[in-house]
């Protein structure tokens, strides 16, 4: 619950390289959001309880839900933006 807590209200920021198009080169997946939650907010989550839509090809703001517990799944905001 104290995850849940800590994340409401508040945007992930994940940096990608990305064209000028705005699609990024790959794509930002669980292990990126993971490594971003313990240096942004000093929160560990194994990338596997880490649930994504689709894949993020693209810049801009996307939702994630973190499976913490069978009763508990809080998502967590993130956008996406250029390096």
């Amino acid at each position: 619950q104290g995850v849940a807590d800590l994340l409401k209200g508040k945007m992930l920021k994940i940096g990608a390289k990305a064209g000028t198009s705005g699609k990024i080169f790959g794509s930002v997946t669980n292990v990126q959001i993971a490594n971003a939650l313990k240096d942004q907010f000093g929160i560990e989550v194994d990338r596997r309880k880490i649930l994504l839509d689709d894949d993020i090809k693209e810049l801009g703001q996307y939702k994630a839900v973190l499976d913490l517990h069978k009763t508990l799944k809080p998502e967590v905001d993130f956008e996406v933006f250029a390096e």
